[in-house]
């Protein structure tokens, strides 16, 4: 990594630290605010328990702003809801392909595939590969997958922020902040997607997630101990809300209680699985190592809740 793309991406995590808030140009590129004061909207990220089947966890994300040139940020624009949802994303395609070159859409019998690629910071020399199924029904959420793409090698990216158990990304919070909901700018989903892509970026180079982080939920609905005891970085900022670095706040009261207690019931609210059993599908994976030349699997083999929305309303009818 060149040093002026390392200092650009350390600036960018300082001022998401700092809660200032992003914006993300054509191309998918993030950068600071310039302009933080003139702006109120903020987005989300979360992780989702796919065994509770409800949301979990949030840091922030940054807005954007569209102007004409496509070296300027742009603007989410207000949410769409027309009758057909999969028609309403085939007529967003020309101008999600003036954010996000190459951008394509391909159908499914349950809704439409994103295929996008992001550059997540100007002179990175690789890009994420974003490959998101979006359901017709507005009953259920997208499942998108993200990946490295660095001169043909690809690598998934994950495991921090992804779902239980397919590894897909969390980019926002679908019920607390809004930021994006089923019918909306699919622009705005392509951003959210990169603003999280970047913050894993920050986390491979300097080995700490940049901005808020809440952690998934215990029975009782608070910050799950032994989450954050696995994940959290002293140095990352805690989950309670304290602005406090997690070293310095709740770490010390999570040490203190039994590890093996924590981890079995981690487990039991999680199909059984550990902090790192999550990954793509093997279809998804393999999608994309082939540089798209496989055909996509059906939706519902790699959409898990939408596959069970699927036979629950099969079954009430």
């Amino acid at each position: 990594m060149a040093d002026d793309v390392r200092a650009e991406l350390q600036r960018i995590g300082d001022g998401l630290d700092a809660r200032r808030p992003v914006r993300v140009k054509d191309g998918g590129i993030v950068i600071l605010d310039p302009q933080p004061f003139s702006t109120t909207v903020q987005e989300k990220s979360n992780e989702q328990q796919q065994g509770a089947g409800g949301p979990a966890a949030r840091s922030r994300q940054g807005s954007t702003r569209r102007q004409r040139s496509s070296d300027r940020s742009r603007a989410p624009r207000a949410e769409s809801r027309i009758v057909g949802l999969a028609g309403n994303y085939a007529g967003q395609l020309e101008n999600v392909q003036r954010a996000y070159p190459g951008a394509t859409l391909i159908p499914d019998d349950y809704g439409v595939w994103l295929l996008a690629r992001s550059r997540v910071v100007e002179g990175l020399g690789r890009e994420a590969i974003f490959l998101i199924a979006l359901p017709k029904t507005s009953a259920v959420e997208p499942r998108g997958w993200a990946f490295w793409d660095q001169d043909g090698h690809v690598e998934w990216i994950g495991p921090r922020h992804t779902n239980f158990p397919d590894g897909s990304v969390c980019a926002y919070h679908p019920t607390l902040d809004k930021a994006w909901s089923p019918g909306g700018d699919l622009r705005t989903l392509l951003d959210l997607y990169s603003v999280w892509v970047l913050r894993h970026l920050h986390l491979a180079v300097f080995d700490r997630w940049p901005g808020r982080q809440h952690a998934m939920p215990d029975d009782l609905g608070q910050s799950d101990p032994y989450y954050r005891l696995t994940q959290f970085k002293d140095t990352e900022l805690c989950s309670c809300g304290s602005d406090r670095r997690y070293g310095e706040c709740c770490r010390p009261h999570d040490l203190k209680l039994p590890f093996l207690s924590i981890l079995h019931a981690f487990k039991r609210r999680n199909l059984g699985l550990g902090i790192l059993d999550r990954a793509p599908p093997a279809e998804i994976a393999a999608l994309i190592a082939q540089g798209g030349q496989k055909t996509l699997p059906p939706m519902l083999e790699v959409h898990s809740t939408l596959r069970a929305q699927v036979a629950e309303v099969s079954g009430n009818r």
